[in-house]
């Protein structure tokens, strides 16, 4: 037995605990009620833990004597968010294992059969746009602009029924990493803090996962896709281009066919960089940009490629960056598309759900002046944004739980 006090929204209450919560509080650490938890973890994922600490202090009228410590409320949120984290990893290794999978790995288990309506896309119930439509779409392009798109309907991969597909944006989101110690006068060597944000999202709905490891968000990843039966849909993954991202799709979603987007942004901004290096004067580089972007944005990875190795000498100033550009469209020209007729559809070109996941998840709150954060802080603020942007609060608090599904998504399955 251990005399303590609860923490609670109608203020500090003495009270004794017992067996397995008495030994676990520290010295001095006092029990937090469900609504002041709720409460303070609200507060702590919109502004700082000092502005946290003044706000409760003052919301509860807290005297100096009594008053909530910023590094009792820090400490308390980190555990929280570890355990938010802690159980998304339980419950997407239950999955993975449930449905065939090595929970460590994410890759399916060497004697495990898979169905097909894992492997395998179903035919689709919705109505797809032929190749006659698509072909009058690319004439209409073709009809306006100089550089034409360089492919039939049937040699473009297209989504049959965009609201019937999945797609999944990932991304990384680094912020300032804590140094242990730091000696007067050394010189700051800043290192981050990785968290890995997703964005998965189908029809009209969306989720949004995050942890610190790229193969965990991607085995979390795929444990949402098999619950929720979205397997049986068509994967389109739309990225930054980064090479740790794409190894990671190749190896976790192996067994399944998917389609891979270069965002036409980080296209663009590949591009204007580069060149920026690469180019003799403004006015000569903006030009080759715009007429380099026109045969990007119809997917004519060919012609822009042709056109850059014929440009004249003399409006080169540094070889590297242009050979290097060159280099780039070589190794991601099979996830350029044609930007132009994905447009026209009404199709998805931009990975822009996962930046403003980043914004709300981490950037909003951990991307300050003068902020840095410890692996284990910086992944507990994430997890536990991520909680109230999936809806899941109440779960969370009440019951300690945390489920793949979406609000309408949970409805289907038990209607099922």
């Amino acid at each position: 037995m251990t005399s303590t006090s609860l923490e609670s929204e109608s203020g500090r209450i003495p009270i004794r605990v017992y067996g397995a919560l008495a030994d676990s509080l520290q010295p001095k650490e006092r029990v937090l009620s469900r609504s002041f938890l709720e409460a303070a973890s609200c507060v702590c994922t919109k502004t700082s833990y000092r502005d946290a600490t003044d706000i409760l202090n003052r919301f509860l009228g807290r005297t100096d004597t009594n008053t909530i410590k910023l590094r009792t409320l820090s400490d308390s949120i980190c555990r929280i968010g570890a355990e938010i984290s802690e159980e998304l990893s339980r419950v997407a290794a239950h999955i993975l294992t449930m449905y065939g999978f090595d929970e460590e790995s994410g890759l399916p288990l060497e004697d495990a059969v898979l169905s097909d309506s894992i492997t395998a896309v179903a035919a689709s119930r919705g109505e797809k746009p032929g190749s006659p439509e698509i072909n009058e779409v690319i004439a209409a392009i073709n009809d306006s602009r100089d550089e034409k798109v360089p492919f039939s309907a049937a040699e473009i991969k297209i989504e049959s029924v965009p609201d019937e597909c999945v797609y999944i944006s990932i991304d990384d989101i680094g912020v300032k990493r804590q140094k242990d110690s730091r000696k007067e006068g050394a010189v700051r060597d800043y290192k981050y803090v990785e968290n890995t944000v997703a964005h998965i999202q189908y029809g009209g709905q969306s989720y949004i996962l995050t942890g610190i490891g790229m193969r965990n968000v991607f085995k979390s990843v795929l444990a949402f896709l098999l619950v929720n039966s979205l397997l049986s849909r068509e994967l389109v993954f739309l990225t930054d281009g980064a090479q740790d991202i794409r190894s990671h799709i190749q190896s976790v979603f192996q067994f399944h066919p998917y389609t891979i987007i270069l965002d036409w942004f980080h296209l663009k901004k590949r591009c204007q960089e580069w060149l920026s290096m690469a180019i003799r004067g403004k006015d000569r580089r903006n030009a080759i940009l715009e007429k380099l972007l026109r045969y990007l944005w119809v997917g004519d990875v060919v012609s822009a490629s042709g056109y850059l190795a014929s440009l004249d000498p003399a409006d080169i100033k540094n070889r590297k960056w242009l050979d290097d550009l060159l280099g780039y469209f070589q190794k991601k020209g099979d996830a350029i598309t044609c930007y132009a007729l994905r447009a026209k559809l009404g199709l998805r070109n931009s990975s822009n759900p996962v930046e403003k996941a980043n914004d709300l998840i981490v950037a909003g709150r951990q991307k300050h002046n003068g902020m840095a954060w410890s692996p284990d802080g910086s992944g507990a603020l994430a997890a536990l944004q991520m909680i109230y942007l999936n809806h899941q609060p109440e779960l969370w608090f009440h019951k300690k739980e945390l489920r793949l599904f979406s609000p309408s998504l949970e409805n289907t399955q038990k209607a099922a």
